[in-house]
């Protein structure tokens, strides 16, 4: 049984196989950065990309080419994220020693940067500001992503970029103090 080609390249048809492990590996480098982005964690950030890559494999007869094939894998990877995010979550109301922060240093205002502002935010404000203002989303395309309504990503981003402005206001009296002494 011979497998249909997907897409006509010109003259050339190519193997369905072909198409995706060209998709997947153009859009590598992409995933990766989006969860390092989310994560700031290198480690944590090259799992999650293969676990998307590995359910973008298993899932791929259900994309329906309605949105750019970028969009479809963040969409995978952001829910793998949240699923991680629920364990996670889960475990550490099992665990009191997580619940007490135990090992993990608290990072300061004071020595705070984008980054460590960004990881502050929650997820639901993160991952949609970083969709609109590292990838250039379109508000249509972080709500598809995130299967929330427009006007639900508006507000998220518009409190994303309060909260931030008010994590660096923060940050900016200190350093000036530190500076003048």
């Amino acid at each position: 049984m011979e497998k249909k080609p997907l897409q006509n390249l010109g003259q050339t048809r190519v193997p369905e196989e072909q198409l995706l492990a060209s998709l997947l590996q153009a859009n590598y480098m992409k995933v990766l950065g989006y969860f390092l982005k989310l994560t700031q964690d290198l480690d944590q950030a090259k799992d999650l990309t293969q676990e998307t890559m590995v359910k973008a494999i298993r899932n791929y007869p259900q994309y329906r080419g309605e949105a750019q094939f970028a969009s479809w894998l963040i969409a995978i990877g952001t829910n793998l994220y949240r699923d991680a995010l629920r364990k996670q979550k889960s475990s550490q109301r099992q665990d009191p020693a997580a619940l007490a922060g135990a090992g993990r240093p608290v990072p300061s205002v004071v020595n705070i940067d984008l980054k460590q502002a960004l990881l502050q935010l929650p997820p639901e404000k993160r991952l949609p500001l970083i969709l609109k203002y590292y990838y250039d989303y379109s508000y249509q395309e972080i709500a598809a992503c995130l299967r929330i309504p427009v006007g639900t990503v508006r507000s998220r981003l518009h409190s994303a970029v309060h909260s931030l402005r008010r994590l660096m206001e923060e940050k900016l009296p200190s350093e000036k103090q530190n500076q003048s002494s």
